[in-house]
């Protein structure tokens, strides 16, 4: 598989994200309401960057990002925050994840030269998700979110890369 990475910039790239949120919406929560899912999706669109993953001509994930945190209003530009990281079901293996991270922290590093530390969340629920990231992050906060308790992860930017670049 070639996996092709995109920043959405056009409207046709922002519908093609609404379309895949839309359809993979349950796979945050069995129980994801379309008027929250509509909200969500207007907030990562109007206060993030976001990436769309391509096999061939059909988006299999999504990740939506901010240089600085909400909290602070953006201003911690250091920080980058990724709000939003969504895969295809069948898209899930831990080569993809690998090589579409080496893609993101490449893109970061070319996007934002001041880049020092990266958060990022997961829902305790997702255990899967919370043993992998815990693998390479520090959980630094917990805090309560939409679907339950989520933990706030933290790397500094230099450690994710040495991390990601031991994966050839």
């Amino acid at each position: 598989m070639k996996m092709k990475m995109i920043k959405c910039v056009a409207e046709e790239d922002y519908e093609k994200f609404t379309y895949f949120f839309l359809r993979n919406r349950n796979e945050f929560d069995d129980v994801y309401p379309i008027l929250d899912t509509v909200g969500s999706i207007y907030t990562m669109i109007s206060e993030t960057n976001i990436l769309l993953f391509y096999d061939n001509d059909k988006v299999i994930a999504a990740m939506s990002y901010s240089y600085g945190t909400r909290e602070c209003n953006f201003e911690d530009k250091h920080i980058v925050f990724i709000d939003c990281s969504l895969i295809e079901n069948k898209y899930r293996k831990s080569y993809l994840f690998i090589r579409g991270f080496q893609e993101v922290v490449r893109h970061m590093a070319e996007e934002n030269k001041d880049c020092k530390e990266v958060r990022f969340y997961a829902y305790r629920h997702h255990k899967y998700i919370h043993r992998l990231y815990k693998k390479f992050a520090t959980v630094i906060e917990e805090k309560e979110g939409y679907f339950g308790l989520q933990d706030v992860f933290s790397v500094e930017f230099d450690r994710l890369v040495t991390y990601l670049g031991r994966f050839k």
